[in-house]
């Protein structure tokens, strides 16, 4: 199982949760703010967070679009002592993966975690590829970025050499350098990498 993080401004709500999901065998780490859980957790790692939505200084909701807005692969389910349906839906909107009201059902928490372990993983392992196409990308000279964009218009080699007023045989050079510079080895498998890239 991933780490799993609780925030939330309560001694009594976090001690009761960790006692609940060390029932589960699920270990946690307790915060009692968003400034002590951004200060120590890595939030480019996989990683489940569940947040209290009405604390002092940074509440739930601003932590969890601090979360979005750095691309963290985290799942978030948000608590509530006293939530509203408009909340909950406004929650889910900016990205929370669940709403609960306290006192959590233990049985609805276990599902939803199970559900979140798998979301984190499968945005993780996302994130990583996009930080391994953007880190190849940045390898490209800007010539070479030229090239790539003409191969994937479906233009010739001797169609770009000729708009581009350089030799057809530069042009394949050029070609290669992109293709092994982004790892792989034909223009379908550069197209789907450069698709990824803008989802």
């Amino acid at each position: 199982m991933c780490n799993i993080y609780l925030v939330d401004d309560d001694q009594d709500v976090l001690d009761s949760l960790s006692w609940m999901l060390d029932g589960l065998n699920l270990s946690t780490q307790g915060f009692l703010n968003a400034d002590a859980f951004l200060a120590l957790v890595d939030i480019k790692q996989a990683g489940i967070a569940i947040l209290d939505i009405q604390m002092p200084g940074m509440d739930g909701i601003a932590l969890l679009n601090h979360l979005k807005s750095q691309h963290s692969p985290f799942s978030i389910i948000m608590l509530t002592g006293h939530g509203t349906i408009s909340m909950a839906v406004n929650t889910i909107q900016q990205g929370a993966m669940d709403f609960l009201e306290k006192p959590v059902d233990g049985d609805k928490l276990q599902l939803l975690l199970e559900k979140a372990k798998q979301l984190t993983l499968e945005n993780y392992h996302d994130q990583c590829l996009l930080d391994s196409i953007e880190d190849k990308m940045n390898h490209l000279t800007s010539r070479e970025k030229q090239v790539m964009t003409m191969v994937l218009e479906g233009k010739l080699n001797k169609v770009i050499a000729s708009e581009l007023n350089i030799g057809q045989r530069t042009i394949e050079l050029h070609r290669q350098k992109v293709m092994q510079k982004m790892n792989v080895s034909n223009v379908a498998e550069l197209a789907y990498l450069i698709a990824k890239s803008k989802e």
